[in-house]
């Protein structure tokens, strides 16, 4: 019975150290910001209103941008269905329109963060990194 109980707390021990044991790179993340960061918001960057208009303007163009890209990545998707419905499949011509799909979604994200890129300081840009994943094309 003795060994019962001490074998509860170690567990209880363990599972509470778990509770508190923290991951180095979410705490330099979040320190600075003091605050839950909120997904495309550019608050913790601490931008000049000069930058704001720039990144403004720069969101502006890419967004019409990204709606031409999700229209044409609809009709790729569409020819991707119609070629596997097909007897026998083409994998050389399923694979040049799934890479066109692929080669479309990089330019345009590299584009974009490129020229934002050219408004941040090295310091935003540093912030901004802990975040990129969330500005990729989807």
């Amino acid at each position: 019975m003795k060994r019962l109980k001490i074998l509860v707390v170690l567990c209880s021990l363990f599972l509470l150290t778990q509770l508190f044991a923290s991951d180095h790179k979410y705490e330099h993340e979040y320190e600075e910001h003091n605050s839950t960061h909120i997904y495309k918001n550019l608050d913790y960057l601490q931008l000049s209103s000069q930058q704001t208009e720039e990144i403004k303007n720069i969101l502006i163009k890419y967004r019409k941008k990204y709606a031409h890209y999700a229209q044409k990545r609809a009709r790729k998707e569409s020819s991707l269905k119609e070629l596997f419905k097909k007897d026998s499949f083409d994998e050389k011509e399923y694979e040049e329109a799934l890479e066109e799909i692929i080669e479309d979604e990089i330019e345009l994200e590299t584009k974009m963060l490129k020229k934002i890129h050219s408004v941040l300081s090295p310091k935003q840009r540093e912030k901004f990194s802990y975040y990129l994943k969330e500005w990729r094309v989807e």
